[in-house]
């Protein structure tokens, strides 16, 4: 369905058309344990695509889940109009697909319901896990190897250690099926480097990767966690203002 969002920040940016050095001193305990232990975090992730001298960016920001299907978050493409708002519970996915079409025309319900239970294999790979990509942000750390330090930086507000690293996207996937997906759209195959900013407690605040396609393209994915243990907000619209898509 045209209306539904679909995560494919990268693909968007693809179509539509990344420091310094440090000790050795290794990350103790660099992991995603203490980022996903709490349940749930507040969420940023900006994408980026750098093609033939012109970088254009997408952006998510939210609310998400690291045990069930639950999140609530805006996403602001590039030649998207209005931002998308998209709020999962369960197996429902809520969506203002339509905002835009009901401006022009009242009749259209602004939001979408989509039911991932009566999806077809063929109908899932075309709406991949609109939270695996996010989460596969935190899991990227269980991959690590050779952490090196690279100093010190604040985030937000908080106090961090850098770390720059390179991770196995095979031990990632090893340890976090749920995220292959994810991991296999939107990295590359083979170990590539990646910083970690993490906090006091061994929580991840931002997590930064970049690298080139074989094309050419370059991609930079940034993205970041605060404000762990959060309340996820899953209120919708009103049914009247929602229809149904669900084939």
């Amino acid at each position: 369905m045209a209306a539904v969002v679909r995560h494919g920040l990268l693909l968007v940016l693809v179509v539509g058309l990344a420091a310094c050095g440090g000790s050795s001193s290794p990350a103790a305990g660099l992991g995603s344990k203490p980022t996903t232990e709490h349940g749930t975090a507040r969420f940023t992730l900006a994408v980026a695509a750098t093609v033939g001298g012109s970088r254009i960016v997408a952006n998510e920001t939210g609310t998400v889940s690291f045990t069930d299907r639950r999140a609530h978050f805006y996403k602001l493409v590039p030649g998207g109009g209005l931002p998308q708002e998209i709020v999962l519970s369960g197996p429902f996915t809520y969506a203002n697909a339509n905002v835009d079409a009901a401006l022009n025309d009242p009749s259209v319900k602004p939001w979408t319901k989509l039911d991932t239970r009566r999806l077809s294999p063929q109908q899932v790979r075309e709406h991949p896990d609109e939270l695996a990509h996010v989460r596969a942000i935190a899991y990227l750390a269980d991959g690590v190897a050779k952490p090196t330090r690279v100093g010190a930086a604040t985030v937000d507000g908080t106090k961090t250690t850098r770390f720059r690293a390179t991770v196995d996207p095979r031990k990632v996937v090893a340890g976090t099926p749920r995220v292959a997906g994810a991991i296999r759209d939107d990295y590359p195959a083979r170990p590539f480097p990646a910083d970690f900013w993490v906090d006091a407690d061994g929580r991840l605040r931002r997590v930064l990767v970049s690298y080139s396609t074989p094309k050419g393209t370059r991609i930079t994915l940034d993205g970041g966690f605060s404000d762990f243990g959060t309340e996820i907000d899953l209120t919708v619209p009103p049914a009247e203002d929602i229809q149904d898509i669900t084939p």
